[in-house]
């Protein structure tokens, strides 16, 4: 018989804060927010790591991350610190809170039943992409199941970095607990690159919103990824597609799809807003030890469903990102110039249904390895906002994980959609 949420969780054993292990020098003291850190709430970024039974007791194992995570902070001194005002962050050494919890169940359970169980349990309750915190700007949590296994969870906050830095920051953590004698060299930009056109924000642009949404799980395994990609590059003439390329534009079919069905009308115009990482757009590139949120944005159009052809998207998806390669993506970013729309006209009625996609298939989050091996399950819960994708590499590292969040009502169209079910497979569990 399965365990209710709420006998799952004994109170936290242990709540601690954790501080840099070196203080932060003087000309650190205050990090400046650049226009699209301020534009974000805080948004905590939420990943977690599960990992079998250990053979270290739970009290080392707990000593041994809070350590390595004090020699990370130093080199991640933003995190540690509080926000002064809406512009700056004040790097005063204050730590993060670091959660210890015993869970009164098997992994298995909470890997079986994640949407029982996984907020207020392997995350502080409400903190996964909440917009606004009096506490840390980071929160990391270790909890011990009565397997032996464990689960590390991070809320991160969206205002210091993007999620090529939360992937960095995982990194850095993980490498120091396996060694302490690494070390990590993050840059933070803070507003070199983007700076207030105006001075500070009142308030952010962006927000979480989640009301009447769920969250589900899609597996797209690397052989039918593979037959896709070969038949779309054949159809739509273009070279190698990848497989983020095709993952999307199936997803942004299906949602629309979805749409019309449960509103019962016809087609209405939809758009695909990819989140791009800039770092490998600069000249020179920048590597991924950059910290900030350091994005643009394409944007892919369809006023009528004839123009919702897989081909036709994966061929406008690679243009609209050629489009975007050819240009500094400092000086022309679009997601600044979409926010500068924003600010400009607040209540401004887009004619499109907008969808979002947050490709991360880059970040192989099952290769982190804190020193007890690879993970068995790597994910994150719900959000940011309705019409989500986020797009991660599979345990192949060929296949793709996609997490999507509609409303629930859309959700129960899209979830048996035939062309979708035909390359992907919902996944119950984590």
């Amino acid at each position: 018989m399965a365990i209710a949420p709420s006998q799952l969780v004994s109170p936290v054993t242990e709540k601690i804060i954790v501080k840099p292990s070196l203080p932060t020098p003087s000309p650190l003291k205050y990090h400046k927010l650049s226009f699209i850190d301020q534009s974000l709430s805080h948004l905590y970024i939420p990943l977690v790591f599960f990992y079998s039974k250990q053979q270290q007791e739970f009290d080392q194992v707990a000593n041994k991350l809070q350590n390595s995570l004090a020699t990370t902070l130093s080199a991640y001194y933003p995190y540690a610190g509080r926000m002064r005002d809406s512009a700056t962050i004040e790097c005063n050494d204050r730590g993060i809170e670091f959660l210890n919890v015993q869970i009164n169940c098997p992994m298995s359970e909470m890997l079986n039943n994640p949407h029982d169980y996984a907020e207020g349990n392997i995350f502080m309750k409400d903190l996964p992409w909440k917009n606004s915190f009096d506490g840390s700007l980071l929160v990391a949590q270790l909890s011990h199941f009565d397997c032996g296994g464990i689960a590390i969870s991070t809320c991160l906050s969206h205002k210091v970095g993007d999620g090529g830095s939360v992937a960095s920051f995982i990194y850095d953590w993980a490498k120091i607990t396996r060694n302490p004698n690494q070390i990590a060299r993050p840059q933070f930009i803070g507003d070199t690159f983007f700076p207030t056109p105006k001075g500070p924000l009142i308030a952010p642009l962006i927000d979480s919103k989640l009301e009447k949404c769920v969250h589900k799980k899609f597996h797209f395994s690397a052989s039918k990824l593979q037959g896709l990609r070969a038949k779309i590059a054949a159809e739509a003439g273009i070279k190698n597609p990848t497989r983020a390329e095709v993952a999307s534009a199936l997803l942004f079919i299906s949602a629309t799809k979805a749409a019309s069905k449960i509103n019962n009308t016809s087609f209405r115009p939809s758009k695909l807003i990819n989140y791009v990482d800039i770092r490998p757009m600069t000249t020179p590139p920048l590597s991924r030890n950059f910290i900030g949120n350091l994005l643009t944005v394409t944007s892919t159009t369809a006023s009528h469903d004839e123009e919702m052809k897989l081909p036709r998207l994966v061929r406008e998806f690679r243009k609209e990102f050629e489009q975007v390669y050819k240009k500094d993506p400092v000086q022309h970013n679009l997601l600044v110039l979409k926010l500068l729309e924003i600010m400009e006209s607040p209540y401004a009625i887009d004619e499109f249904d907008t969808y979002y996609c947050s490709n991360m298939c880059k970040f192989s989050g099952y290769s982190i390895d804190f020193g007890w091996g690879k993970p068995e399950r790597v994910c994150a819960p719900m959000g940011p906002f309705k019409n989500f994708f986020i797009l991660s590499a599979d345990q192949s590292m060929d296949g793709v994980e996609a997490m999507v969040t509609l409303e629930e009502q859309h959700m129960l169209a899209f979830e048996c959609d035939e062309e979708l079910l035909e390359f992907a497979s919902p996944i119950s569990s984590f």
